[in-house]
């Protein structure tokens, strides 16, 4: 596979996860703002809340990061080993064509002689 393929491969999943992480701290202060107006919680225990659930969100989301890239990275070496496997075929199919086709001629020109 194409480096610049993988690298925007890499990139843009990298960016998905960032996504994530924005809207899951998003969706977790408000939660918390919804507990906060109901009096379930107090400012302070929300804003400690938010700060723990916001950390471990980031955590989460940079092992989550993490294991996706070492699985494409996985997924690109076995296809690259797989595209290297085809071109060697490809290759020794060729030569063997290549040799037929010069027994061939050697035949032709004995057959002339």
């Amino acid at each position: 596979m194409d480096k610049m393929k993988k690298i925007g491969l890499l990139g843009a999943t990298a960016l998905i996860g960032a996504g994530l992480a924005a809207l899951s701290e998003e969706r977790i202060k408000e939660f918390v703002e919804e507990k906060i107006e109901e009096g379930a919680i107090s400012k302070e225990e929300g804003k400690m809340f938010v700060e723990d659930l916001v950390s471990e969100t980031k955590k989460q989301k940079v092992n989550l990061e993490k294991n996706i890239i070492e699985k494409l990275h996985g997924a690109i070496q076995m296809a690259d080993k797989e595209l290297a496997d085809l071109t060697d075929k490809i290759d020794e199919m060729k030569m063997q064509e290549l040799e037929a086709e010069l027994e061939k001629m050697k035949s032709l020109r004995k057959a002339k002689n």
